[in-house]
């Protein structure tokens, strides 16, 4: 930039105020650029953002099954219970025992159509001294792939004894009766012909007592189980024979004693059973049986996983009166839950007949929720998750009807978010315009402190001196413009020999006097009309 522009100087030097001017508009500025600077400078470069490391949900899921009474609304009857009879426990004379074999069978039934069934079976024998300790002892290992099967094994006593006599004899202790538990377990996993997935586990026990002269079998040789997934149910049995064969002897007739086996009952029709979703009559209900199911997902591995459930009903005369009931006590878990219970509905009914009785008024129909409340804590990608989630099936409890309502299923997601230091990206862009700014208003300001100072070292000229003599003279006459006004065709242009002479023609005429500074130019004229009076001065 040329600072010595001598048109420049000649500026500064006739006009005070444009060098005032100039200075406060360049201080002004550079106190602009500073802010900015300021301001630029002060903007974060880096900021927390968050980041998704994890994503989870969370799923439940309802089921329940009506079990009916016999009833002819559906044309099918709950099958009556069996009588069984009454079980001894028989005791046996070991000196006339040749051998005795024990027989488990299993029996696995449901209410759907079966493509596939595996049941790994695994028979034990647990030794022990009842409060002081136990050795377990695994006698059979079997695979099946039928519905009913049964296994058949020796109960060798030698071998078992022993088994306890060396324990015995090591840790100092001895009694007078050896006592084993045999024990059967039956892993099953099927599958029906709609493609649902049944497995379950089934165990069956009784004890051996071994004395010196007897040996005797105590408990159930019987026992059954049945449940339900998605409404499919299912039952299964399990029992016990044996087969005590003889040494030639006076007291019995026979040479083999067995237990009074009860023959296998063909399929029997699964109980009469409705699935959710339907209007029920509690007169033929003969209960409902309930599970709750609970699963976190997610898409990176949980670590310290605790899942806490409770499952409560609310009875409510909604306005008037609640009543709150647990179905299922808090519970842990890790992984995968599932819980069962039944909706007894006979015992809300009592409670609502009796407060109708107590008040004295009642309502035709009462809600009832059945809440499940699960708190999950678990860690994902070490960032730590603490949730709780519910969920719920609405129902409506009258005289003669139960509904129960809305969705089975519900899943819940959620995100594990992680705070991040990250650059800004265009935080630079404005640090450097702001720079650039500051840069032109420092130039523009030392632009203008080097024309006032070389503007007050250049002496002023005869023109520039005459200039201001007259302006300090006349300064209530003389009018500085910038561009005097074009002269027109017809108009008279009529010189002037000074300056004095031109201000008493003003005066004469009560006008101003125009002043038109240019570089080494002074133009003063009279505008009157048709006429321009005009004094020149140059060098």
């Amino acid at each position: 930039m040329k600072l010595n522009n001598k048109p420049t100087r000649a500026a500064f030097a006739r006009s005070p105020w444009l060098k005032l001017g100039s200075l406060v508009g360049a201080c002004l500025l550079l106190v602009a650029a500073l802010v900015g600077v300021g301001s630029a400078f002060s903007l974060p470069s880096r900021t927390e953002q968050p980041i998704v490391v994890a994503n989870y949900a969370h799923r439940g899921t309802f089921d329940y099954l009506v079990y009916l009474k016999p009833n002819s609304l559906y044309g099918s009857s709950q099958p009556q219970e069996e009588e069984t009879e009454e079980e001894t426990s028989p005791v046996f004379f070991r000196n006339i025992i040749e051998e005795t074999r024990l027989i488990f069978s299993y029996n696995f039934s449901c209410g759907e159509a079966l493509s596939s069934i595996s049941n790994e079976v695994v028979i034990a024998a647990v030794a022990e001294n009842p409060g002081m300790w136990q050795k377990q002892i695994t006698i059979l290992e079997e695979t099946h792939q039928e519905q009913e099967f049964e296994v058949d094994f020796p109960l060798d006593l030698g071998a078992l004894e022993s088994v306890v006599d060396d324990i015995e004899k090591e840790i100092g202790l001895s009694s007078y009766q050896n006592q084993f538990t045999i024990r059967a377990t039956v892993h099953t996993t099927a599958e029906t012909s709609a493609g649902q997935t049944i497995e379950d586990d089934f165990s069956h026990e009784i004890t051996a007592v071994a004395q010196a002269y007897t040996l005797q079998f105590e408990g159930s040789f019987r026992s059954s189980d049945t449940g339900s997934k998605d409404g499919v149910s299912y039952r299964e049995e399990g029992w016990f024979d044996y087969e005590v064969y003889l040494e030639p002897n006076m007291l019995y007739e026979t040479d083999v004693l067995r237990s009074n086996t009860v023959p296998a009952a063909e399929p029997s029709s699964p109980s009469q059973t409705l699935g959710p979703g339907l209007v029920y009559f509690p007169n033929i209900v003969d209960s409902i049986e309930a599970g709750f199911s609970y699963q976190f997902l997610s898409d990176k591995p949980a670590t310290n996983l605790v899942e806490e459930v409770e499952v409560t009903a609310l009875l409510e005369y909604p306005g008037m009166w609640s009543k709150s009931f647990t179905l299922v006590p808090e519970t842990s878990e890790s992984g995968p839950l599932v819980v069962y219970f039944p909706v007894d509905i006979n015992m809300f009914n009592a409670v609502t007949n009796t407060l109708r009785s107590e008040l004295g008024f009642g309502a035709a129909s009462y809600d009832l929720t059945i809440k499940a409340t699960v708190h999950t804590t678990a860690d994902l990608d070490s960032q730590h998750v603490d949730q709780v989630f519910t969920h719920s099936l609405q129902g409506q409890l009258g005289m003669t009807t139960l509904t129960l309502k809305g969705d089975l299923s519900k899943q819940q997601p959620g995100t594990v978010v992680e705070y991040r230091t990250v650059p800004i990206g265009k935080t630079w862009v404005f640090r450097a315009l702001a720079l650039v700014g500051l840069t032109l208003t420092v130039l523009g300001l030392l632009f203008v402190l080097r024309n006032r100072r070389e503007a007050q070292t250049v002496p002023a000229s005869g023109i520039e001196e005459e200039a201001l003599r007259v302006k300090k003279k006349h300064k209530g006459v003389i009018v500085d413009v910038g561009e005097l006004p074009p002269a027109r065709i017809e108009e008279a242009v009529i010189p002037v020999g000074s300056v004095n002479e031109l201000v008493g023609i003003a005066d004469a005429l009560l006008k101003p006097v125009l002043h038109r500074a240019e570089v080494d130019k002074h133009t003063y004229c009279i505008l009157d009309g048709g006429v321009r009076y005009v004094y020149v001065s140059q060098a």
